[in-house]
């Protein structure tokens, strides 16, 4: 497990809300420099905790109705289930 300090939860905070943030807008938020943020952010990615930045679709507004399907599949090898 990995100690962040109350400057990355918020850098890690910001990001969630909003990952197209710049930098100085993150900085302001933050109380840092534009080159500490992308310092800790670069550190953040480095270290594995940032993977990706990645859009989130609201499939309602486009006329969508989310929902699950579980499905079990019955005398397949496991070639087959990887089809």
């Amino acid at each position: 497990m990995v100690k962040l300090d109350l400057k990355y939860r918020k850098i890690l905070y910001e990001l969630d809300v909003d990952s197209r943030q710049s930098y100085k807008e993150i900085a302001k938020k933050v109380g840092l420099s534009k080159d500490a943020v992308i310092y800790r952010i670069n550190k953040l990615k480095k270290a594995g905790i940032i993977k990706r930045f990645h859009t989130v679709i609201d499939n309602g507004k486009l006329g969508f109705i989310p929902f699950r399907l579980y499905l079990k599949l019955q005398s397949t090898t496991p070639e087959k289930e990887q089809e």
